[in-house]
């Protein structure tokens, strides 16, 4: 079996070269003449062009030139996908994903096979026959469990009049790929996330399995030689210098070409987007592509890969997303990141996703401009019956009214702790005692609050009455809980800069901060969930 891996260590220092070139080594004029034959861009010329790009009217002639070659190969139509979340457990430490196995604050839900069904049956009543089922890398949901779940929403779709089945999912064994085939899988997404490895190394940490470098590299060797032959490739930009990375998916693209006689059935374009409790998301890095390099990115696929479909999702705006999308891409309009969210909207996932218009209007804007929407069809009447057994439990508010009692103890105990600091005249023995009391404070604060925040947004949240305010108010509730988790790492990293410098300024502020914005969070609840009776002081 013919290995990427060994052709991709010939070509790392080549690919690194060019993505640094800062002149073309051809003409974009010629470039176009090239990729107008439809046959796609050697890496040399994809380089030359994103060298070339000076201002915005050199990248609006690279996007026109892209979409001309699109409406002269590609069908002019665009295909719908919806994505449905297995599971948010995860064993790996991927610096940039919410549902990283240290996140205290991620929400870890397994959709059971009934739940998936009735979650089906709604996705389906909206139109859609195209299912991307997507899973973290969970010990306990490994390829034969999640073969269950092809087979059942082969049974749906077919149902229905067919459709397809797309999986995202941890790097599995070809014997695997050969089973989820069998069971009736279509097509396999999988991120190389980026192909630089000494950054691929520090976003994921040691320990994690992901971290086999390599193995992801040969990946699309293992599903080929299983007999899938739709592949849906790509980087998460933002991870490294996009220029590399998309150097280098051009090069893994052509060695499918050339190996194998196939064009890539997708290309993924995410970028790297805010996810909760995630500190290395919420802020730009040296690495992040603004929009303009976004835009470029997208138009560089369309040229290299004319008839492979470019796959637009909703961590972009819809605006952005509907000025790029060209025939023959793909397109999610619904979209929920965690598991059984779509029986309970809105609430939060994997990363940060933008609301769309509703999806007939989307196929309308793209008939508008002579594309036919795939995998969408008539919407059909469909009532989901939710199940009340678990409200009287979940709305029990003295058991709420206990756990608030509960931290508003823990955090007494933390500024008790934070008033020894700003009285300790540091010497040695007192010090370490004071330190040791507010590690152990702040870490019994910090269980207590996230295990609390979780019930909170699984339990308690989705039993209260349902409306427009309340969603608007819990959207807030869920932004302080977030907010929380990431202040409290932050306090405990200044924990370390304090044992450096013995100076407890910052720490002393953050901390008052901190506690001072929980105390006004846990009576906003209790006024919003449960009236002014519960406040206590």
């Amino acid at each position: 079996m013919a290995k990427f891996s060994e052709h991709f260590a010939r070509e790392q220092a080549r690919l690194e070269a060019l993505a640094g070139k800062s002149e073309p080594l051809r003409q974009p004029q010629a470039i176009f003449r090239t990729a107008e034959m439809g046959k796609g861009l050697e890496v040399e010329d994809a380089a030359s062009l994103m060298a070339a790009v000076r201002g915005p009217e050199s990248r609006r002639e690279v996007q026109s030139v892209a979409n001309q070659v699109r409406a002269r190969w590609a069908e002019r139509t665009v295909e719908f996908i919806i994505p449905v979340y297995l599971t948010s457990f995860c064993q790996n430490e991927c610096l940039y994903c919410g549902y990283r196995q240290s996140n205290p604050i991620a929400a870890r839900v397994r959709l059971g096979l009934n739940d998936f069904d009735k979650q089906l049956d709604l996705i389906l009543s909206w139109g859609h026959r195209q299912i991307e089922l997507v899973l973290s890398d969970d010990p306990e949901f490994g390829p034969e469990r999640v073969a269950r779940y092809v087979v059942a929403a082969r049974r749906k779709l077919q149902a229905v009049g067919g459709g397809v089945v797309a999986l995202c999912s941890p790097v599995y064994q070809q014997e695997d790929y050969v089973r989820l085939r069998e069971a009736g899988l279509d097509w396999v997404v999988e991120w190389q996330e980026t192909y630089h490895q000494p950054h691929f190394d520090r976003w994921h940490f040691a320990g994690s399995p992901k971290r086999h470098f390599e193995s992801r590299l040969n990946l699309w060797d293992r599903v080929l030689a299983a007999g899938i032959t739709k592949i849906g490739m790509g980087v998460l930009l933002g991870l490294y210098d996009f220029r590399y990375d998309v150097l280098a998916v051009i090069e893994h693209g052509n060695y499918l070409r050339r190996t194998y006689g196939i064009e890539p059935h997708a290309l993924g374009i995410p970028r790297l987007k805010p996810a909760r409790g995630v500190l290395a998301s919420q802020k730009p890095n040296r690495f992040s592509v603004s929009d303009d390099d976004f835009r470029l990115v997208v138009s560089v696929y369309h040229l290299a890969f004319p008839t492979s479909r470019l796959f637009f999702n909703t961590r972009e705006n819809y605006d952005l997303n509907i000025s790029l999308v060209a025939p023959g891409d793909l397109f999610t309009v619904d979209c929920e990141t965690l598991p059984g969210a779509y029986l309970r909207r809105h609430l939060p996932g994997q990363f940060s996703t933008h609301d769309y218009p509703p999806r007939r209007e989307v196929k309308a804007a793209l008939a508008q401009r002579g594309l036919v929407a795939r995998h969408l069809a008539e919407e059909m009447p469909f009532e989901v019956a939710v199940s009340t057994q678990a409200a009287p439990a979940a709305m029990d508010e003295k058991r709420w009214s206990e756990q608030h009692h509960q931290l508003r103890a823990r955090l007494q105990d933390w500024e008790t702790a934070l008033e020894r600091l700003s009285t300790n005249g540091y010497p040695a023995p007192e010090r370490q005692v004071t330190d040791a009391r507010l590690r152990e404070s702040i870490e019994s604060f910090k269980k207590a609050l996230i295990t609390h925040c979780r019930q909170e947004e699984s339990e308690l949240f989705p039993a209260l009455p349902q409306g427009t305010e309340l969603h608007s108010k819990l959207a807030v509730f869920r932004a302080e809980h977030e907010r929380f988790s990431v202040d409290l790492d932050k306090f405990e990293r200044q924990m370390v800069s304090y044992g450096l410098s013995k100076d407890p300024t910052v720490l002393l502020a953050l901390g008052a901060r901190m506690i001072r914005e929980v105390r006004n969070h846990l009576e906003a609840e209790e006024r919003w969930c449960f009236g002014d009776r519960n406040r206590r002081s």
